[in-house]
């Protein structure tokens, strides 16, 4: 049987031999207990070039309320690289920018921004404010006519930039369906409004009357198709093939009742229903006729409703979007006579023609474009998602290795002793 003092030497030489395994393994592998360095968004550029000569035990923590630029967040990212532990807290604001030109004949630049709902935006470009709104529920969106350089949006301290690409080629809308009011005053519009059309009218069974130079319906000459009515389904398998790959396809009044358009339709036409009579002489396209969209196919979204019912619906299909209209007689709105009916029809007509038509990528977004209007998403890549939550240890000053080696040194001169008092060597 053992007696008490072999197991104490039998301990001491535990305990020595596991303290000297402990400062061995300290200097093959980092402590986890680092001295950590904090900043703010306000001067933390005045701590980078420190914490770069700074031994790679240093931990670093910034608090940021909103994103800094991106060659700090760049700037953190290397020293998280280099073994630093790169940390972040706060509630920067997400906000996510973007620009694209309009297909228009007259140009401008859609700014579309994503931030949290009911912050105050502002956007402006580098010749000053284009406008300011309060974010709704699925973002915002605003129709500038000219850009001056970036353009940047605003949410409190918050700022993201992109740079707008440059304008969008406007190609040939091609207009087909029976001959009749509406589609002769859709050319109308959209020739007044600077678009080249191409119109094919039936005036009789198999007698077609056209418009413009003949075009192939493809995305390299075509931006658009409005189809007036349903003639237009003998060109089923045509319009599917361009829409997917690009194209733009407006069904006005019956066209959506074409059984061959169904698939690519954004719902089911619904029977007409009658026009509204309004006392006044003005004319408005609110008092006309229209055909409903009854119900929505797999995604259809309805952007204008009526009480009788959904009276504009669009869908993407492939790479392009179909847009349905209910209107029949908006020739009726531009013939009113009241002042601006002119005008309004052909910037409506334009509008919708704008919203489906092709535009070809004409340049590449770079890492630097997405860099600055996400800032957030951005951050959140290359550092990490905010960690508000510090380890326990992290502060802990590390033992003194002279005390370690101290305490070594006394249990190996305990061991020693006690067998040395019992006549062992």
């Amino acid at each position: 049987m053992r007696s008490p003092r072999n197991r104490l030497e039998t301990a001491c030489r535990v305990a020595a031999f596991g303290l000297l395994g402990w400062l061995l393994g300290g200097s093959f592998f980092a402590s986890s207990n680092r001295r950590t360095e904090r900043a703010t968004a306000e001067n933390v550029s005045s701590h980078l070039e420190p914490w770069t000569r700074a031994p790679a035990t240093t931990a670093i923590h910034v608090e940021l309320p909103v994103v800094p630029d991106a060659w700090i967040v760049d700037w953190l990212a290397a020293l998280r690289h280099s073994n630093h532990r790169v940390s972040w807290s706060g509630s920067p604001p997400a906000v996510v920018l973007a620009t694209e030109p309009v297909s228009d004949p007259e140009g401008g630049v859609r700014i579309d921004v994503a931030a949290p709902t009911g912050t105050t935006l502002v956007v402006r470009d580098e010749g000053s404010v284009i406008d300011s709104t309060r974010v709704g529920t699925l973002g915002a969106t605003l129709v500038t006519p000219i850009v001056i350089g970036a353009v940047t949006a605003t949410i409190g301290a918050q700022h993201a930039t992109a740079v707008p690409v440059d304008s969008a080629p406007v190609r040939s809308v091609v207009v087909i369906g029976g001959a009749g009011w509406e589609g002769k005053f859709i050319v109308s519009a959209l020739e007044d409004r600077g678009w080249p059309v191409t119109a094919r009218f039936s005036v009789a069974p198999n007698v077609d009357v056209t418009q413009g130079n003949a075009v192939a319906i493809d995305t390299a000459a075509v931006s658009a198709v409005i189809a007036v009515d349903t003639s237009i389904r003998s060109q089923a398998a045509v319009l599917e093939r361009f829409v997917r790959s690009g194209g733009g396809l407006i069904l006005a009044g019956s066209a959506a009742q074409s059984a061959t358009l169904r698939a690519l339709a954004p719902g089911v036409v619904g029977a007409r229903t009658r026009p509204t009579v309004h006392p006044s002489d003005t004319m408005r396209l609110g008092s006309t006729g229209f055909y409903p969209v009854t119900s929505l196919n797999t995604g259809g979204v309805p952007l204008d409703r009526r009480a009788d019912g959904v009276v504009l619906a669009a869908r993407r299909v492939g790479a392009g979007r179909v847009l349905q209209v209910g209107y029949d007689d908006s020739w009726r709105w531009r013939m009113a006579g009241a002042p601006g009916s002119e005008r309004a029809h052909r910037e409506w007509w334009s509008r919708l023609v704008a919203s489906v038509a092709y535009v070809p990528t004409s340049r590449p977004r770079t890492s630097s474009d997405v860099a600055s209007a996400a800032p957030l998403a951005r951050m959140v890549d290359r550092l990490g998602p905010a960690q508000t939550v510090q380890e326990p240890d992290a502060d802990r000053p590390p033992i003194d290795r002279r005390l370690l080696l101290a305490m070594i040194l006394l249990l190996l001169v305990v061991e020693w002793g006690s067998r040395r008092l019992r006549g062992l060597r």
